[in-house]
């Protein structure tokens, strides 16, 4: 007969292949403390809600508060033979106690309910440090000098020289863009930070949970209240891998052009040395390999998303199996991204950029010609689609003698064969390209007034959201220690009713209450 805890009606263990095949504590070893946090909350509710024995609940409290002190110290370790971190540490606690007394800890309890609290739990955390990967690397992009905001770059659609902008008109873009992908975060936390437990295996239980007190304990922010959805719902893994592939497209974006303008045809900007390496054989190579690496990587967060869509859609409701294989790829796609958040802030810190070398790229592609065909409407009275034409037959004739509109002598020749003569000073006041950068004052513009005021409003915004990553740490800080501080009461004789009425008053209520 099997000696597992759940082996009762087997008259022989699995084989070790199978053992192997099916295992998860090498996976499980992130959950270790969201599984002590949720087991002391449980059996502080089944000792409050007199569902167990007074003695039974105060032994396995003091035993498991020993387990989460050999964890907090990294000499708990789980063993591949008790299959996952849920097993491992009810055995752990019946090799202390015996089954008698530890065995009543499972009660009113699944690990179908256990493993999604779990992951959410653990997922918060992800999460939270995400936001703030974000935040750290949004303030890098926000903390420009002043000489950003004219240092110049051609501006690129189609990949083609479009119009001139900042480096600092760059930077602020790729910082908008990462606060959306702190909203997505948010987002996901919102729909992570729900409590399953007490849903049980799928269809709750005969014992008088009390899951409102043990969500609280956990910190959660309200209950998932259908016990079926509760341990069947992926949601909210897919949706944090979403978050995750978006992210690392976005910072591939960035990586890209970086590693585009990098290169000695651009010579736009250079990144560190130490985010670089050499070739074996070219002495002369400064290959950009960080941001290279980062827009390889993407790919495994956009491959986790696709996995885990694949994996959820042909999965009934109810628990089964095939969900076991959620969490390595989505840990691998969380690595990915909280590692490329980190490094290119770093690069992003040390990238420098060549302004002359952006302001000669400008004159040689035209970049400027708009301002012809707006100063034409704005001066001269002609519509738009008109002056559109008559700049455009000016850069078709500049193109033809080989020149480019810094030659406003030239231009002012052509325009004036062309019937709308324009004279060489203003050619060259609208023509260059720091002039242009300097004239689009609209809002969200490039002019330097306008890309501050984005840069203040998006540290306005980011500091919100700073404000919202601390506040919410601070609750699950709090809910921890009251947890530990309830169990260790408890474990010491004291009445568990009593305690945990004491201890959850003082935590925040949840959403729905």
């Amino acid at each position: 007969m099997t000696e597992k805890l759940w082996g009762g009606r087997f008259e022989e263990d699995i084989t070790p292949d199978v053992l192997d095949y099916t295992l998860t504590t090498d996976i499980d070893v992130r959950l270790v403390f969201a599984d002590l946090w949720q087991d002391i909350a449980h059996v502080l509710m089944l000792s409050a809600r007199d569902i167990i024995p007074e003695t039974a609940a105060r032994s396995i409290l003091g035993s498991l508060l020993a387990l989460q002190e050999r964890s907090e110290r990294g000499e708990l370790n789980l063993r591949p033979e008790f299959e996952d971190v849920h097993l491992n540490i009810e055995q752990m606690v019946i090799e202390d106690l015996g089954r008698e007394v530890g065995g009543h800890m499972h009660t009113a309890r699944s690990r179908n309910d256990q493993v999604s609290t779990d992951t959410r739990m653990y997922l918060r955390r992800v999460q939270l440090e995400s936001v703030r990967a974000n935040l750290a690397l949004i303030d890098t992009l926000l903390s420009f000098p002043e000489e950003d905001l004219l240092a110049i770059l051609p501006g690129y659609t189609h990949s083609q020289a479009a119009q001139p902008v900042s480096v600092a008109f760059w930077k602020t873009a790729h910082a908008s863009m990462l606060l959306r992908d702190v909203r997505r975060l948010r987002g996901a936390y919102d729909r992570t930070d729900e409590s399953p437990l007490g849903a049980c295996a799928l269809a709750g239980t005969s014992f008088p949970l009390d899951r409102q007190v043990t969500a609280r304990l956990l910190g959660f922010g309200d209950v998932l209240s259908h016990a079926l959805d509760a341990t069947s719902a992926r949601d909210y893994l897919i949706e944090s891998a979403s978050a995750f592939a978006i992210g690392g497209n976005n910072l591939s974006r960035m990586a890209e052009e970086v590693v585009v303008w990098s290169g000695h045809e651009y010579s736009l900007c250079e990144v560190p040395d130490a985010y670089a390496t050499g070739s074996s054989i070219m002495p002369q190579k400064k290959n950009p390999v960080v941001a290279e690496l980062a827009r390889g990587r993407a790919g495994r967060t956009v491959g986790t998303l696709v996995q885990l869509l694949t994996m959820a859609k042909g999965v009934t409701l109810g628990y089964s199996c095939d969900l076991q294989d959620d969490k390595p790829y989505l840990w691998n796609a969380i690595d990915t991204y909280l590692s490329t958040l980190k490094v290119i802030a770093g690069q992003t810190r040390g990238l420098t950029f060549d302004s002359t070398r952006g302001e000669d790229l400008c004159w040689d592609n035209f970049s400027t010609a708009t301002e012809l065909a707006n100063y034409l409407v704005s001066d001269h009275g002609i519509a738009f689609r008109e002056a559109h034409h008559i700049s455009g037959s000016l850069v078709s004739a500049l193109l033809k003698r080989g020149s480019t509109l810094r030659d406003t002598a030239l231009g002012a020749e052509i325009l004036a064969e062309l019937g709308h003569p324009v004279e060489e000073a203003v050619l060259a006041r609208i023509f260059a390209p720091r002039n242009a950068v300097t004239s689009y004052t609209s809002p969200g513009g490039t002019s330097p007034d306008s890309v501050r005021d984005v840069r203040d409003e998006l540290r306005r915004t980011a500091d919100a959201h700073r404000r919202w990553c601390a506040d919410t740490e601070q609750k699950l800080d709090d809910a921890l220690r009251a947890t530990l501080r309830a169990a260790r009461e408890v474990a010491g004789g004291a009445d568990a009713a009593k305690v945990l009425a004491t201890v959850v008053a003082e935590l925040p209520p949840l959403t729905q209450a």
